[in-house]
This record gives C-alpha cells, sequence and structure tokens, in this order.
C-alpha cells in the first residue's frame, strides 16, 4: 500500500476514536420538593401497596411509617439488642413481594446481645393497625461487625429471592473468604433466609458460604433492579474508585486490602490495594464505572420509570461526599453510554444517600447531613 494511502487510513482511524459522542439524550426539568424535614441521617426509604412509605433513622434505630395523606407513626424505636455505631445502625428496609398476605417487612441493622455484635437482616411483623412491628424470623446473622465502620447494608427484592449487600467491617480478609458474609452480596429466600438453588457455593458445608452470590466488595449501599435482569451494585472505594458493578452469580468483585507486610492484619487501603486487584487467583470482574482518583462516596441507587421519558431506565446514583445526584444510561450489556448530573441536586441539599423509585414514578432521595435532614421527592416535567 502507498504511503498515502496509509496516512489516510491513519486519519480515518484516528477520527472513528475521537469522533464526539452523540448529541445528548433530551433531559427532563426536575422538580425537587421536601416531604419530610427534620430528620437524623434517613438511611433508606420503602414503599408499601398502598402508597405508604417506610423510612429509617440509621442511628436513632427508629422505623416511621407514613401515609399517603402525611399521617406517620413509629413503628420502631430502639428495639432491645439493635446496636448503632459510626456507619452501622438501623439501615436497609425493603417490603417483600407477599407483604398484602403476611404483613412483613425486612430491615438490615446492627445488633448487640452482651459484647457480641454484628450486623443482621431481621423480617418483621406489623399488627392489624399498622402501629408496631415486631420481630418474626431473623433471616441472616453473623455478618461481621467491628467498629460499626463498613457496615453496609442494602437490599433489594427480587420476587422471593433478597439480595444483601454488606460491608467488610474494616477487616482486610473478609472479603476473599467465603466463610465471611462480610464484603459480599448474598442472595437468600426471602421468608426463611434459606439457601437458594443456583448460587454458587450452594454444596459448601459452611452455611454462610452456602448464601453467599459475588465477593470481592469492599462496602455495598445501594442495589438496584430493573424490573427484570441483573442485579447492579454500588459501593464505596477507599481513597478512589467508588464503583458501580454489574453482578454476575459467583463474580469476584477484587477487593482485597494488600497486606503491609507478609502476615499483617492491618487493613491496608494504600495504593497498593485497588479496588479491583486483578492479581488475585481467578478473574475479577471489573467496575461498569468508576469515579477514579478522589472519591464521591456514590451511595443509593435506583432505576428510573417511563415517567423519564428518553430516560426512562436510566440509573439514578446519590452521593454523599460530593453532594449530588448522578443520572447514567447504561446498554442492557451494561456499557455506559451517558451520564447526567442535574443542577436542581447539585450542592443544593447537601449529602445524598438513598434512591428509590416510588409508585407514581418519582424519584425519593434522603439526605444525610446529621442534623435537618430531608426526604426528597424528584420528579421529571417536561423539557
Amino acid at each position: 500500500m502507498k504511503r498515502w494511502c496509509l496516512a489516510a487510513v491513519a486519519v480515518l482511524l484516528l477520527a472513528t476514536v475521537v469522533a464526539p459522542a452523540s448529541a445528548e439524550t433530551t433531559r427532563p426539568s426536575l422538580d425537587v420538593s421536601v416531604v419530610k424535614s427534620g430528620l437524623q441521617i434517613p438511611w433508606d426509604l420503602a414503599f408499601l401497596p398502598d402508597g405508604s412509605m417506610l423510612y429509617t433513622e440509621r442511628s436513632r434505630k427508629r422505623l416511621t411509617l407514613r401515609e399517603p395523606d402525611g399521617d406517620e407513626r413509629v413503628l420502631l424505636d430502639s428495639p432491645p439488642g439493635m446496636w448503632a455505631s459510626g456507619e452501622t445502625g438501623l439501615m436497609s428496609v425493603e417490603v417483600p413481594t407477599d407483604f398484602a398476605s403476611t404483613r412483613d417487612i425486612i430491615t438490615c441493622h446492627g445488633y448487640q446481645s452482651g459484647t457480641t455484635r454484628d450486623v443482621r437482616v431481621v423480617r418483621w411483623h406489623l399488627n392489624a393497625t399498622m402501629t408496631a412491628a415486631t420481630v418474626k424470623r431473623t433471616l441472616v446473622r453473623g455478618l461481621p461487625a467491628t467498629s460499626g465502620r463498613h457496615g453496609g447494608c442494602a437490599l433489594l427484592r427480587a420476587g422471593s429471592m433478597l439480595f444483601i449487600g454488606t460491608g467488610d467491617a474494616a477487616t482486610g480478609r473478609n472479603p476473599q473468604n467465603r466463610y465471611s458474609g462480610g464484603g459480599k452480596v448474598l442472595r437468600v429466600d426471602a421468608t426463611t433466609g434459606g439457601t437458594l438453588a443456583g448460587n454458587p457455593f450452594r454444596s459448601s458445608a459452611d452455611p454462610m458460604a452456602r448464601k453467599v452470590y459475588t465477593y470481592g466488595h469492599r462496602n455495598v449501599q445501594g442495589l438496584a433492579r430493573r424490573s427484570t435482569g441483573p442485579v447492579w451494585s454500588v459501593e464505596h472505594g477507599s481513597y478512589r474508585d467508588d464503583e458501580i458493578n454489574l453482578l454476575v452469580n459467583g463474580g469476584n468483585y477484587g477487593w482485597h486490602p494488600v497486606p503491609r507486610v507478609t502476615g499483617d492484619p492491618a487493613y491496608n487501603e494504600g495504593a497498593n490495594s485497588p479496588m479491583t486487584d486483578h492479581g488475585l487467583p481467578g478473574t475479577q470482574r471489573s467496575a461498569r464505572w468508576r469515579t477514579g482518583e478522589p472519591t464521591l462516596a456514590i451511595s443509593g441507587a435506583a432505576f428510573v420509570s417511563s415517567a423519564w421519558d428518553a430516560w426512562n431506565g436510566a440509573l439514578a446514583v446519590t452521593a454523599l461526599k460530593d453532594s449530588s445526584l448522578r443520572m447514567m444510561r447504561f446498554t442492557s450489556a451494561g456499557q455506559l453510554l451517558e451520564t447526567w448530573k442535574p443542577a436542581a441536586l447539585d450542592h443544593t441539599y447537601g449529602r445524598l444517600r438513598a434512591a428509590v423509585r416510588g409508585p407514581d414514578g418519582s424519584l425519593y432521595l434522603t439526605t444525610s447531613n446529621g442534623t435537618d435532614d430531608k426526604i426528597l421527592k424528584v420528579t421529571p416535567t417536561s423539557p
């Protein structure tokens, strides 16, 4: 081939690589309203079939029911054994698919008995007047807890299944240890907490290993799923690389704090400990999106509905440190197409924690500033 032909081909290839992305998808305007204020770290919320809202307050260890007309009543208020410290307390809340027949709800929270602490997932039963909750069954116990750091904890229902995202309790060996519930996404029966067919280590003699769906996580804060399809996780990075991961059954997501010296048990989050360590045995799965350095402390996640028009099916992700919301469009195969950071929620309300799609198609967020925290309703309007 003549040199001028080679040059022409090179220019064409370069143009292909650096060609600008297609025009931005039309972005709706956002109407943001305050549903509730005066809260203290509302960690998560969920909706009952009648549109009532449940929301937790992490450090207060309080669960509140808010009816569609705004009337509220406290269902749990520091119940016996519930423990809160640092990043752990009353965290995620989920409404199982059988609520109409059982009046059961599920929470993930810290627990203490004597000097023993753990994080556990509990199924609660609401009384006939929906004024109080009592323990019905502990679905999962023994999730590691130390000072309260890296307590997780995210819940996601998927039919009769329950996915549970956990933190590594700031203990370096937990994420790669299949016998530990720390640094994992577990998959269990939502009614019994039992092992499910298809779990990758179902034949293990260890009861925790049988619940493991994915491992090698640092501190899972959010789980999200479209009406069908795979589960996605949102994970806090160390000083770098918050991650959004597309979960694959049995996948190792590569977090393993490298000891400073051989046998050193210290929790090392330095430069030698990448969030996805491809030097580990086997195959590690890379994130579908990561922050790089520094982190944004991304937290909650939810796929939005058709009310968002061209952004239908986009993943809404909150950020604590960055005090913002990001909308992300991915292909069904998990390729990032476009990111949008709405100005209406950029450092407007402080740290944003939960992101939940409401039954009305709106997006509900919580703030995590420590005082006068809020529940926000975000409704898209015509562009």
